[in-house]
């Protein structure tokens, strides 16, 4: 009789555990599967069109059949996508058109603010721009999906693909100006990139935060090491200029656990560490979802 006792009471525990257990093993699985098709058709790894296969997303025409890709899919997942074109001259003359892509997500409740989730999705020259950035657009795309599921949201959320970061971050200028002219009152503006490299496996993250509310926002949905990032980013300071909160999130870039491919032709689709994207993206999605309450 005791050790059926026993037994009864182990049965239950398990029977408790494994729930959770294979709850979370089913999340991991869903966002692996979301960000790998999106990961392959930015780096080539997949046909993004019929045949065509990117090589990178630098020169014009494979920005533009990326954008396409990008629009689309937003619209797979039942998003209004939209294209925000530009065309513009820099102080020398040179000439630059582009195409961001967004969507908006509006609150359900009386709401202004809005919090934009974004990454770019341009690469240097030859490089298929896995690391950098494809898995920070698969991010947004991911959790943009989400966000749009809920069935309340008290906050109105944006998702935007930037296009030219390589060249001199362009499209996020286009974009930020094209929010501040419109009246846009932004609650914050979170994105990530170099993300996709665990070496260690610990699944640790860096952020760059311009807020204590934002970062302990972050440290608060993450079971992960959260360092600290000490030295801003290009477009960290840029959105600040404009009066925006920022949170970029990377990989540890300050302990030098970081792709040694970035902005080579080696920046690969094999070279992503799938589990360690899902990881991220899980902390991703529910500072999301507090920030919608």
């Amino acid at each position: 009789m005791k050790y059926y006792r026993i037994f009864l009471l182990l049965f239950f525990f398990v029977s408790q555990i494994a729930p959770a257990q294979s709850e979370q093993d089913r999340l991991e699985a869903e966002i692996i599967n979301v960000e790998r098709g999106i990961v392959a058709k930015l780096t080539g790894h997949e046909p993004i069109k019929g045949k065509k296969k990117l090589s990178s997303r630098s020169s014009k025409s494979e920005r533009k059949i990326t954008a396409d890709f990008l629009f689309n899919s937003l619209k797979d997942i039942g998003l209004d996508a939209e294209k925000d074109t530009y065309n513009v001259q820099d102080k020398k003359g040179t000439q630059y058109a582009g195409i961001n892509v967004y969507a908006e997500i509006p609150a359900t409740t009386d709401n202004d603010e809005w919090v934009i989730i974004c990454a770019h999705y341009d690469t240097v020259e030859n490089s298929p721009g896995a690391v950098h950035n494809a898995t920070g657009v698969a991010i947004a795309y991911y959790v943009a999906k989400k966000i749009a599921e809920l069935e309340s949201r008290n906050k109105n959320f944006m998702i935007v693909f930037f296009d030219h970061w390589k060249s001199n971050m362009i499209g996020t200028r286009m974009f930020t100006k094209k929010l501040q002219k419109e009246g846009y009152n932004v609650h914050s503006m979170h994105r990530s990139d170099y993300m996709g490299w665990d070496n260690d496996e610990d699944r640790a993250i860096e952020l760059l935060a311009s807020n204590i509310s934002l970062e302990s926002l972050y440290r608060i949905e993450s079971p992960v090491p959260v360092y600290k990032r000490t030295v801003a980013t290009p477009e960290s300071r840029f959105f600040s200029n404009f009066g925006y909160d920022t949170v970029t999130l990377t990989a540890e870039l300050k302990n030098a656990d970081n792709s040694p491919f970035v902005r080579q032709s080696e920046d690969k689709y094999t070279t992503v560490n799938f589990k360690y994207l899902a990881s991220t993206t899980e902390i991703t999605y529910k500072v999301m979802k507090a920030l919608a309450k």
